[in-house]
């Protein structure tokens, strides 16, 4: 398969201001990388840029730029009332509309304290996200909660696009962006930041990196193609950091590393006296020559 048709996604990125980039549950490390990369690019364009997962990010991600950014909010036009601390204590929730008036009644459990309201949390639905991009998402369902809260923004969406690296199981967006035959989803988002004329940062640049170093093996993966080695020549090129840990000799056990001797910088060969008998013949005896 060629490069993949980014035309309709170049529509939306140049006549949109903000964007809102969604991860599925548990996302791949190279998802998460792309995400933030993306971000760290349409920002440096001057977009505004939301990137959300609902799960929370683990300390595997952690070296990568802009991690902390990540939110698990995306709300769609849903007004969410969140109890925090609280749930394990409701019972049940109804709501009343009396002269015009909504009013939800939340009952707590018996035997359970009553329900602290100075605790709700209350999330805007009022999404301002011009543009939503999925990535790594198979189906919708595989958002979480971020799809359950949010099913009108996501449903005949024309704003809508599917960033991954086959055709997702579920058709759920007309803009689907994919490169099955790309080892890792890096490629096709250098790709797309290139053919958009985004700029390319250094710290997306080594996000990036990171992401294909990890999905090649480094680079010993056997689905590499010369793509792979081109994006990685281009990550470089824009000052990727390689993030490669550095083992010290501390981390080493006892007595693995040659020590030096005496106070010399030069580790000393070790000098022994031999036997006296050492240079001279040899007699071996056997019990069958006895």
């Amino acid at each position: 398969m060629g490069q993949p048709d980014i035309t309709p996604l170049f529509t939306l990125v140049t006549s949109s201001q903000s964007f809102a980039l969604l991860l599925p549950q548990n996302p791949a490390f190279d998802a998460v990388s792309c995400a933030l990369s993306l971000k760290l690019c349409l920002e440096q364009s001057g977009k505004s840029v939301l990137v959300a997962c609902p799960d929370s990010i683990t300390v595997e991600f952690n070296r990568l730029v802009g991690i902390d950014s990540i939110t698990s909010v995306f709300s769609g036009r849903n007004l969410i009332i969140s109890f925090p601390a609280q749930t394990e204590h409701v019972d049940k929730i109804n709501y009343q509309i009396e002269s015009g008036v909504l009013r939800l009644v939340v009952s707590p459990k018996p035997d359970s304290p009553a329900i602290d309201h100075t605790r709700l949390q209350f999330i805007s639905g009022g999404t301002s996200s011009d543009v939503i991009i999925t990535i790594d998402v198979d189906q919708l369902s595989h958002l979480g909660h971020i799809y359950e809260n949010s099913k009108d923004t996501f449903h005949g969406n024309q704003k809508l696009v599917s960033l991954s690296r086959a055709v997702p199981a579920q058709n759920y967006t007309p803009h689907q962006i994919y490169d099955p035959v790309a080892v890792s989803l890096v490629e096709t988002t250098v790709y797309i930041i290139d053919s958009l004329a985004l700029p390319l940062t250094t710290d997306a640049a080594s996000n990036l990196l990171l992401a294909l170093e990890q999905a090649t093996q480094n680079f010993q993966h056997i689905g590499i193609t010369a793509a792979t080695f081109e994006t990685a020549a281009r990550l470089l090129k824009s000052g990727a950091r390689r993030h490669h840990d550095q083992i010290s000799a501390s981390q080493f056990p006892t007595g693995a590393i040659p020590q030096s001797i005496g106070t010399s910088e030069s580790v000393q060969e070790i000098k022994s006296t031999p036997p006296s008998d050492w240079m001279s013949p040899k007699v071996y005896r056997s019990p069958m020559l006895q």
